[in-house]
């Protein structure tokens, strides 16, 4: 079921929208960071072009991992949405969004659709060996038993192994890793976008 916009975020879409609109083309010359953008995401330039801005996936976000991209990531992104795994993991895998997902659900203008469960890739995470427990000689493998994909991480000696190309970046990990700074980071590396709607 679709929640009203609200007017904060209704004038804040407004603003956007007017802001890059009055710039053209000018905006996408305008640098940019890559962004973790939710399951089902089209390719960047058409979701840049389809995303209103209107929050609605944020605001249905079942685990809250859904936020808006900051004016210091890029104005041609900003308002956007991103997962951001301190907040929460994307739970479209083995979890609770995957069959039914509220952001896809929500979104009126269709910059995310549907994707099955075996073809979500939002990313893939960054080791820092230096901030690891295990690493550092400590027992800890905490991003292992909560991978939700076989084979993404495996322990060796009691240090993990990540495998990019089995990670889908639902930043499980990156949410549980205790020590602080983290060890571990989301980024879009590996991401699989889609190129048209249905």
């Amino acid at each position: 079921m679709r929640q009203g916009i609200r007017r904060r975020d209704f004038l804040k879409t407004l603003v956007a929208a007017g802001i890059i609109g009055s710039l053209g083309g000018v905006a996408k010359l305008l640098p940019y960071r890559r962004v973790v953008r939710p399951p089902g995401a089209l390719v960047e330039e058409k979701f840049l072009s389809q995303c209103t801005r209107c929050g609605q996936c944020i605001q249905t976000c079942v685990t809250g991992t859904l936020v808006p991209c900051s004016l210091g990531e890029g104005l041609l992104i900003w308002g956007t949405p991103r997962v951001d795994p301190l907040r929460a993991p994307c739970e479209a895998v083995a979890g609770r969004c995957e069959i039914s997902r509220p952001c896809v659900e929500n979104c009126p203008t269709n910059a995310l659709v549907y994707v099955e469960p075996e073809k979500v890739k939002m990313g893939s995470v960054k080791w820092i060996k230096e901030n690891c427990i295990a690493y550092r000689g400590g027992e800890c493998l905490v991003c292992y038993e909560v991978c939700p994909i076989d084979g993404a991480i495996t322990p060796r000696r009691g240090i993990p192994v990540f495998h990019s190309g089995k990670c889908i970046g639902c930043g499980r990990c990156v949410y549980a890793c205790p020590p602080e700074p983290k060890a571990l980071y989301l980024v879009p590396d590996g991401e699989r976008r889609i190129e048209t709607t249905r």
